[in-house]
C-alpha cells in the first residue's frame, strides 16, 4: 500500500515534495493511516485536529492521540475545539453538517502556509456519497463522486476501500481509535454504511472496488459531457453587463432543448420543473417573469433574459390568476370535492378551498408583526413565535415565504398553512398548490 500511495500521491500532485500538507486527523483508522503515508513518502505536513465534543471523554481521548501522533511525526499541530450543539441549534443545520461547516471555517483559517489540506475520505465515503446523491435526486454531476481535488481540498485514499485501509493499519501496528457514532444509524450515511451497503454486497462481494471504478467512469463521461455542453452552450447564450441573453431561435435549433436550458440556468437558482414552465412560454407573447431566489427572468420577443431580481419584487410578488403561480416554481391543480382518497401531509403541498382565496393574492418574505392561525390550532399565533417553536433559524427565516389572500397569510410556504384557509364541509372546489422552486 504504501508503494502505489506514493504512486498516486506523485501523480495526484506533481512536485509533492516542494509542497506543504496540513493533514485533517481525526484519531480513526483512515487519518491516522493517511499520517503515516505522509511521513512514510517524505512529505513535509502538519496535523490538525477538530474536537466536536459530541462523544463525551471519547472526544477527548480520540485528540490525546493525535497530538501523540503529531509527536510521534515530528510536525506543527493545530487543535481547535467546538461546541458543536450550541452551533447547530443556533443555525438550524443538521449535525453532520453543523460538523462539516465548523471544520472547514477552521481549516479556511489555518491553511494560509500550505499547499493543500488533506482529508482521509476512502473509496467507501465515496460509494455512500454517489447512494446518497442518486436517493435524493441528482443530475450526472452528483454521480460522479467525491473530487480528489477541489482547489486546494486533497483526497488521496479514494481509491482505497476502508477495509483495505484497516487491515493496512493493523499490519502495521498503527494506533488509531473507533468512533461509536460511526455504527448507529442515527445519521443517513450511516444508513446507507450499515444497512444498505451491506445487502449489495450479498449480490456482489467486490461492491466498492466496482463502484470505484463506475464512478471515475462517471467522471470522465461527465468531463466530456461539460466540453460538449459548453460549446452548445456558447451558441445560444451571451452576456451583456449583468444580463444573460439565450437565443430562443438557437435554443430550439438544438437536439435537447430543455437540457440545455438546464445547464444554463441552474446555475443562477431556477430547478428542472420551473425550466419546463419557461420552455413552454418560448413560443407565446412576450412579457412572462421567472424567479429564482438571486435572479428573474423574462420572455423578451426573441429572448430569454436572464437579470438579479429587482429588489421591490423581493419585498412582495402579486399574483393576478392563479397560473401565475406556475411561473414561481409552483404547480396548480383545481380539483372537485369527492374524489379524495386521503390528503398528502407533505408541507410542501398546500390544500385550499378555492372560494376562500381572494385575488390578488401576494407572495412576499416574512416580517416582524406578522401572525397567523396555524391549521389545526385555534388562534392566531406570532410568526416570531412560531419560529421560535420550532428552532427556525435566522438564516432560515430569511428564505421562509408567505403566500398571503387581503393581508392575511394563507401558507407559510413549505411548512404550515392557515387554518382559515382550509377545506371544510362547505367546500366544492379545492386547489392542491405544491411548491418545487425556491423563491
Amino acid at each position: 500500500m504504501e508503494e502505489l500511495f506514493k504512486r498516486h500521491i506523485a501523480r495526484l500532485v506533481p512536485q509533492a515534495q516542494a509542497k506543504k500538507f496540513l493533514l485533517a486527523v481525526s484519531g480513526g483508522a483512515d487519518s491516522s493511516v493517511l499520517a503515516y503515508l505522509f511521513d512514510y513518502c517524505g512529505l513535509s505536513f502538519a496535523i490538525a485536529h477538530c474536537n466536536f465534543h459530541l462523544r463525551g471523554e471519547d472526544s477527548n481521548k480520540d485528540m490525546e492521540l493525535v497530538r501523540k501522533k503529531a509527536k510521534q511525526y515530528s510536525v506543527s499541530y493545530f487543535e481547535k475545539e467546538f461546541d458543536t450543539l450550541s452551533y447547530q441549534q443556533k443555525e438550524g443545520l443538521s449535525l453532520e453538517m453543523a460538523a462539516r461547516e465548523l471544520r472547514y471555517d477552521w481549516f479556511a483559517e489555518i491553511d494560509q502556509d500550505f499547499d493543500f489540506v488533506v482529508t482521509a475520505h476512502n473509496a467507501n465515503d465515496n460509494a455512500e456519497t454517489f447512494l446518497l446523491n442518486m436517493t435524493r435526486g441528482t443530475g450526472l454531476k452528483g454521480l460522479t463522486g467525491i473530487p480528489e481535488q477541489n482547489g486546494k481540498l486533497l483526497r488521496p485514499l479514494l481509491p482505497f476501500s476502508s477495509e483495505e485501509i484497516r487491515r493496512f493499519a493493523v499490519e502495521k501496528g498503527i494506533e488509531y481509535r473507533n468512533d461509536a457514532s460511526n455504527f448507529t444509524e442515527d445519521f443517513q450515511r450511516n444508513k446507507i454504511r450499515l444497512s444498505v451497503i451491506p445487502k449489495l454486497k450479498e449480490l456482489n462481494p467486490e461492491l466498492i472496488s466496482i463502484f470505484t471504478r463506475n464512478i471515475d467512469l462517471l467522471r470522465r463521461q461527465f468531463q466530456y459531457y461539460q466540453q460538449q455542453m459548453g460549446g452548445t452552450i456558447s451558441s445560444v447564450m451571451s452576456k451583456d453587463n449583468d444580463t444573460i441573453y439565450i437565443s430562443i431561435s438557437n435554443l430550439k435549433k438544438c437536439e435537447d432543448p430543455a437540457l440545455v436550458l438546464y445547464e444554463i440556468l441552474k446555475d443562477y437558482g431556477f430547478n428542472p420543473s420551473m425550466v419546463g414552465q419557461i420552455l413552454d412560454t418560448t413560443g407565446k407573447t412576450s412579457g412572462k417573469y421567472f424567479f429564482s431566489s438571486a435572479y428573474q427572468l423574462v420572455k423578451d420577443r426573441n429572448y430569454l433574459l436572464v437579470s438579479h431580481r429587482d429588489k421591490r419584487q423581493e419585498r412582495e410578488i402579486e399574483i393576478r390568476e392563479v397560473k401565475d403561480l406556475e411561473t414561481l416554481g409552483f404547480s396548480v391543480e383545481e380539483l372537485k370535492m369527492g374524489n379524495i382518497q386521503k390528503f398528502d401531509p407533505n408541507p410542501a403541498i398546500l390544500y385550499v378551498d378555492v372560494d376562500k382565496l381572494k385575488f390578488p393574492l401576494t407572495l412576499r418574505h416574512w416580517q416582524e408583526g406578522d401572525s397567523f392561525h396555524p391549521f389545526g390550532m385555534r388562534g392566531k399565533k406570532k410568526l416570531s413565535d412560531y419560529f421560535i417553536d420550532h428552532k427556525i433559524s435566522l438564516l432560515e427565516k430569511k428564505k421562509i415565504l408567505l403566500l398571503c389572500s387581503e393581508e392575511k397569510i394563507v401558507w407559510l410556504v413549505g411548512l404550515r398553512s392557515d387554518d382559515r384557509f382550509k377545506i371544510d364541509n362547505q367546500t366544492k372546489k379545492y386547489y392542491k398548490i405544491t411548491y418545487y422552486g425556491s423563491i
